[in-house]
């Protein structure tokens, strides 16, 4: 059984990136804290913090989601390592130290696109372009060629830098508190912005476009027809520029009578779960990890 630990988040969440899109859900309960593990646990959040003590080197072998003897052993060694207290208890102060070491450690891939240059690149994600060429085994970088995957050195901070500013990897429990009205939703691939209204969402926000004129933005962004679809966006509001995911069809109930949108459309954080089954939608945390630039 996962013993809840009260009102903490961590700061980094960059490791997220690196492993299955499964393993995108976070140690959370629902209030947004991570789980409190020990010897006997078992389930998804041990397979998380497995999946980090292999990525920061102190476990081997593949996570099994049982919290035994050999990753009882492995969190003593990085607790002893990280100067906290040897109990073999993975709290708040072991979570935030593990994701930190496992971030420095992590690498990013990116897939080249049509039309992409490693200068390009290399800007988009903060790097040079000989760190990229180094870290990917690339004598000639000004061969690369559209479906090659690049590894892109990693970023040990909690924002990724992209060709449209800083845009931030936010998890849903402090987005929800960002994101609590109006806001800016830029489309990564376009670069084609609207403006939104959200209307509520407790698993994640549901929104609608603030104007008429908005929703023809929108769904220029869509090719000219509603889709399910996810895409990868920001969400400008209070300040942040978060990372998101859209889905581009109108259901449910709307508040907003005057702009030619029939119902809301969900806007996806790191994190957040759909409403009808409260589970994780990989296509959304995918596009989310997009958004940040990964």
């Amino acid at each position: 059984m996962n013993h809840p630990a009260a009102n903490w988040v961590p700061r980094t969440l960059l490791i997220a990136l690196v492993v299955p899109a499964v393993l995108v859900v976070l140690a959370y309960v629902s209030q947004g804290a991570p789980a409190v593990l020990r010897v006997g646990d078992r389930g998804d959040s041990v397979i998380e913090l497995q999946e980090y003590l292999s990525l920061a080197g102190y476990l081997d072998g593949a996570a099994d989601g049982i919290f035994g003897p050999a990753t009882l052993s492995a969190v003593r060694r990085f607790q002893a390592d990280a100067k906290l207290d040897v109990d073999g208890v993975v709290g708040a102060s072991t979570w935030d130290a593990l994701l930190s070491v496992a971030a420095a450690k992590a690498t990013r891939t990116y897939v080249v696109r049509q039309g992409d240059t490693m200068y390009d690149i290399a800007l988009r994600f903060g790097v040079t372009v000989e760190a990229i060429a180094a870290a990917s085994g690339i004598s000639r970088p000004e061969l690369i060629r559209p479906g090659q995957e690049l590894v892109i050195p990693a970023d040990p901070g909690s924002r990724s830098r992209s060709a449209r500013g800083d845009v931030e990897l936010v998890h849903w429990s402090r987005a929800r508190e960002i994101f609590t009205y109006r806001a800016t939703i830029i489309d990564v691939e376009t670069g084609l912005s609207f403006r939104v209204q959200r209307r509520g969402g407790y698993n994640h926000a549901d929104a609608e476009p603030l104007t008429a004129e908005d929703t023809a933005v929108m769904k220029r962004i869509y090719g000219g027809s509603w889709s399910w679809n996810r895409r990868a966006v920001v969400v400008v509001a209070g300040g942040h520029r978060m990372a998101a995911s859209i889905n581009g069809f109108p259901h449910g109930g709307g508040e907003i009578t005057n702009n030619n949108f029939n119902g809301h459309f969900c806007v996806h954080f790191l994190g957040s779960r759909t409403h009808a089954s409260n589970s994780l939608d990989p296509d959304h945390q995918r596009q989310v990890r997009v958004a940040a630039g990964y």
